[in-house]
């Protein structure tokens, strides 16, 4: 039931994705650079409304991916794009800003491994959906966020653990 439930998120994120006709990317290290200029700001802005919002968070989305998933620099991520209020959904993890710069440092110190970064934004909302390695465990991650200007207000996730056996050759991704 898990991994039904887990799916159907994750293809419901999809199709919203094709349906709002947003911005989608697959990346590597150096597309998430040369698709984050101009340089991001030193912290969003809540406030941001011009006609480019879309784009602004398009270009938010890509450069946070980058410096978590890519870089796992968890604490800069948090300072340019989620500079105070902060939702979080995820049920392992208390709430506000500060537990999950804790919670998601914590797990990168442990030698996690990411790679497969897709990412796209649009109309207040952001995705990332990544591979994650940590231990003897692997995940397709889809960590799924609200908007508020520039700024990452709120967040869910959805984890599938990979295990290799799977009958779907190109299960995940």
């Amino acid at each position: 039931m898990r991994f039904i439930t887990s799916f159907i998120t994750a293809l419901l994120l999809a199709v919203s994705a094709m349906a709002l006709n947003v911005n989608v990317a697959r990346t590597s290290e150096v597309e998430v650079a040369s698709a984050s200029k101009p340089k991001p700001p030193k912290v969003c802005d809540p406030k941001y409304k011009k006609s480019d919002l879309a784009q602004k968070q398009y270009e938010a989305v890509a450069d946070f991916a980058d410096l978590f998933v890519n870089k796992q620099d968890v604490l800069t991520a948090f300072n340019r794009w989620v500079p105070g209020e902060y939702k979080q959904h995820n049920p392992f993890s208390a709430q506000g800003r500060d537990a999950a710069i804790k919670f998601l440092s914590d797990s990168f110190k442990s030698g996690t491994k990411t790679s497969k970064l897709t990412f796209f934004a649009g109309q207040g909302y952001g995705m990332q959906h990544f591979k994650m390695t940590s231990g003897n465990t692997t995940f397709a991650v889809v960590d799924y966020f609200k908007f508020k200007g520039t700024c990452i207000v709120e967040h869910w996730d959805v984890l599938q653990t990979i295990t290799g056996t799977e009958p779907n050759p190109i299960a995940f991704f």
